[in-house]
């Protein structure tokens, strides 16, 4: 029978250190990846490369309930559009939810976010941290055997592991899982499923509540978000929506800035691997990073859904 790391998934081997799976002895649970990343955050390389549509076939084939893994700053149309491919049974679930602001009414930010990504399932909160776990064990009472996934360091393994007592390899560098994991809980399977790769996830741990940060911004100046640029063509309140830890600016113009994009108020501004900006009254805006890696919506904590 093949050993399989309890971290990774990927089987155990001793034959080359280069390759995944490496291990001193077989007697060993993990292998080195992951017995350097659980005890010293190291990485020592990349693994394997998921494919988004492979992994998804995958899921797809399991005969089970799956639970979509997110945070509240990692909700886009990217993300969203993953999970309803997903053809099993599901729930949507927001980890991290130790995160969420507390002026925030939960009630109505899940009603918001259900109302402009026309999800129909039920959506649960969850967090290993403050172990709010209730909801989710609901769900999970409901089937027999049930799958975890979702994209690359939204708490996916610290959940499971909290859940069933395991010992999975929890980071947040990505492609820590790397093959399918089934695990005995109770009476039920759980698997803990590779994450999706896309290169604008949020890779940072969160550990603390997001304290949003209100501006009166004139269109004199401009917002500095980790080298993004933002600007606004009128004056116009914001409140940001980001990890406590990245630096805002706001600097004085000193060229010329094309502003190409409109936005409505009571819209988020959401840039991927960053957060979201919700604005207050119409204007156009200026930024300096790829379509890909920006998106506008409603807003997701008020304004139009209020």
């Amino acid at each position: 029978m093949i050993k399989k790391c309890i971290g990774c998934g990927i089987p155990l081997q001793t034959e080359n250190e280069n390759d995944l799976g490496y291990t001193p002895k077989l007697e060993n649970d993990l292998c080195a990846r992951c017995f350097k990343l659980k005890h010293y955050g190291n990485k020592i390389d990349e693994g394997k490369n998921q494919n988004n549509t492979i992994l998804l076939e995958k899921i797809n084939k399991n005969k089970c309930h799956v639970l979509f893994i997110t945070d509240f700053l990692n909700i886009n149309n990217e993300v969203i559009d993953t999970y309803k491919k997903i053809k099993n049974s599901k729930n949507l679930v927001i980890n991290k939810s130790d995160i969420i602001p507390k002026n925030i009414i939960v009630s109505k930010l899940l009603c918001n976010i259900k109302k402009i990504y026309k999800i129909d399932e039920d959506i649960i909160l969850s967090s290993s941290k403050n172990n709010k776990l209730d909801d989710l064990y609901k769900i999970i009472n409901k089937h027999n055997k049930i799958l975890f996934c979702g994209y690359t360091n939204m708490g996916k393994s610290s959940l499971i592991n909290k859940i069933t007592k395991t010992n999975l390899t929890v980071s947040n560098k990505r492609n820590t899982t790397q093959e399918f994991i089934k695990m005995s809980y109770e009476d039920k399977t759980i698997i803990d499923a590779p994450g999706f790769i896309n290169n604008y996830i949020i890779e940072k741990d969160i550990k603390n509540i997001i304290r949003p940060i209100t501006y009166q911004m004139k269109n004199k100046y401009y917002l500095n978000i980790e080298e993004i640029k933002l600007a606004f063509n009128k004056d116009v309140n914001l409140t940001i929506y980001i990890d406590n830890n990245i630096r805002v600016e706001k600097r004085k113009i000193k060229e010329t800035l094309n502003y190409e994009e409109k936005i409505n108020s009571n819209c988020d501004i959401l840039i991927k691997g960053i957060g979201f900006i919700k604005v207050k009254g119409d204007t156009n805006f200026f930024i300096n990073i790829s379509k890909d890696r920006y998106e506008i919506r409603p807003s997701i904590v008020g304004g139009n859904y209020e």
